[in-house]
């Protein structure tokens, strides 16, 4: 049988082909931006980066740099800049972001259909990838939102292709560039270094040639990981925030925090992330959750199930190629090695599980290929578009019931302010309701209290936004005891009551210590649940005073 996995030159057609497929991917993402009005569907993290994101617009020279993010804010920054001098969404930073998100996820379908063009000579099922590729779920999510991985996912996308298609026959060179492409992704964005790095190195310890060649090779991919990082130290040494290469590649971001740690509730939070990657379906954010849209998760993580399996099948003939081979060490050992670092962190979360599931679009760019080969094309060929357009019209339904999620909001926090006047109230959250991003934003960059305030009596105009988040104690204190979360919340209600201020309550005052325990799964502390739940309603008792359809429902706090 005739291998699919060809070595000849790239067609010069190629170019064009390129060039079309990342138009069209950008213009479909802007028309999507435009059309949802929303760049906070799920996550509202990409408002905080574009608050970081302020400085480096206004100043450069003077702004800090993000050890974690160390390429990410400069950059940008700098486009932002551009941004401005077209005018698109000039001075509005969080929009700006989002559209340099469909800016790089555009040029990541170009590195897909170039990578599946380039093993099979296949124009068609370089489309169906493609196409495949960009409809997956959380990809098109991330894509038209302003959430902070997409330049990095696309580079550590970029070096994985490289390697899927020079591993087999791995030079000096070829291992450098991967590797310097691979360091300029997880410099935009840290974590990207531990799912992928193993998995190049187990590619280039199990490539061609004499056990002391294979050790070279993974030399050489450490030196030009060294050697990329340096050179942008030394390129930043004595910035502002500057730190040294060591801190570049630790920076124990995330770890010895409530996001850190195994659970079972971890379980349901990966089958939250496997699930939600290529269908989206629900349970986003808690064990709870998920629990509630099992069936729907579980459909599509068979779907993904069955591709992979079918793909297995179909290539097994053709397990000798030292190409093929490669590619399965680098995308499937990623898959793996990245499950395994995202069970012990956030695996519901879309930046976490995108840069490990790129696996689903190779395999399914393989199967078609494989397909349009063996069988009678044009039947195969309606088949395999079908199934390959489906997550993206799948997946678009689901994000319109976010349309317009971002006027709304700001009309919330109208309505909120005229009914709660800030100089005199004191709000009490769970920590993620989509409202606190919008008062933290546009009100004052202030963070929750977390037992560590002190304020001026009421009324005081600052700081604007006064708030104390229930989940503070379990994501910056994992170590605490149930009883010392409960008593650092009562304490700030305490204060916040002693100083005359009204405190208002979001619906977190409603739920069941299920309910919350349910929730303080996602941190890993869902043992403080009656602690605190009884901590809240032993000492204070509350009405209701205020319902918003996307703020929520507010009720007032006092002493019992």
């Amino acid at each position: 049988m005739k291998s699919l996995f060809r070595s000849g030159v790239v067609a010069p057609a190629l170019g064009w082909q390129l060039v079309l497929a990342f138009a069209l991917s950008l213009l479909v993402l802007v028309g999507l931006i435009g059309w949802l009005q929303n760049v906070h569907i799920l996550t509202a993290n990409g408002m905080y980066k574009s608050i970081q994101a302020e400085p480096w617009i206004a100043d450069p020279a003077t702004a800090r740099l993000d050890s974690s993010n160390y390429l990410y804010f400069p950059l940008y920054g700098a486009l932002c800049r551009l941004l401005d001098v077209l005018g698109i969404e000039r001075g509005v930073p969080w929009k700006q972001l989002a559209y340099l998100n469909a800016f790089w996820a555009s040029l990541c379908v170009v590195f897909a259909y170039a990578f599946v063009h380039r093993l099979t000579q296949s124009a068609w099922a370089a489309v169906l990838a493609s196409v495949f590729h960009f409809g997956c779920g959380f990809f098109l999510l991330l894509a038209v939102i302003s959430e902070d991985i997409m330049p990095g996912y696309a580079l550590v996308f970029g070096a994985m292709a490289l390697a899927g298609l020079w591993f087999d026959r791995p030079t000096f060179v070829r291992v450098a560039i991967v590797g310097a492409v691979f360091t300029l992704g997880w410099l935009i964005e840290w974590r990207l270094i531990f799912p992928n790095l193993p998995a190049l190195v187990l590619a280039l310890a199990l490539s061609e040639g004499s056990p002391w060649r294979r050790l070279a090779r993974i030399g050489v991919l450490v030196a030009a990981i060294l050697a990329a990082s340096g050179i942008v130290q030394l390129l930043w040494d004595g910035h502002n925030g500057a730190v040294g290469l060591h801190h570049m590649l630790w920076t124990g971001k995330g770890v010895a925090s409530g996001w850190a740690g195994v659970s079972w509730d971890k379980a349901w939070m990966m089958l939250s992330g496997v699930g939600n990657y290529f269908l989206i379906m629900g349970g986003f954010v808690d064990p709870l959750a998920a629990r509630r849209v099992l069936f729907p998760l579980s459909v599509s993580v068979l779907l993904q199930a069955a591709i992979l399996v079918a793909s297995i099948a179909m290539l097994w003939p053709r397990r000798g190629e030292p190409r093929l081979r490669a590619i399965a060490i680098v995308f499937l050992g990623t898959l793996a090695v990245g499950q395994v670092f995202n069970f012990y962190a956030q695996p519901q979360d879309p930046q976490m599980q995108i840069n490990v599931m790129p696996w689903l679009t190779v395999a399914w760019g393989l199967l078609a290929a494989t397909l349009l080969a063996e069988r009678r094309r044009p039947r195969a060929l309606l088949f395999l578009a079908v199934l390959s357009l489906a997550p993206l019209i799948w997946n678009v339904t689901q994000l319109a019931r976010w349309r317009g999620g971002d006027q709304a909001a700001l009309a919330a926090l109208q309505a909120v302010e005229k009914r709660f006047p800030p100089d005199s109230t004191v709000f009490v959250y769970w920590g993620f309701e989509p409202i606190t991003v919008w008062q933290y934003a546009m009100w004052s960059r202030t963070w929750d209290w977390d037992g560590t305030a002190t304020i001026a009596p009421a009324p005081s105009a600052e700081p604007k936004f006064k708030w104390i988040a229930i989940d503070a104690g379990a994501i910056r204190h994992p170590g605490w005891t149930a009883e010392q979360h409960a008593a650092s919340i009562k304490r700030d209600i305490d204060q916040a009551l002693d100083h005359g201020y009204q405190v208002a309550v979001s619906d977190v005052w409603n739920w069941s210590v299920e309910e919350l325990a349910g929730q303080l799964g996602g941190v890993a502390a869902a043992g403080r649940a009656p602690a605190i739940y009884r901590m809240l309603h032993d000492n204070f008792e509350a009405r209701q005073v205020f319902s918003d359809p996307t703020a929520g429902t507010y009720y007032e706090l006092r002493r019992r």
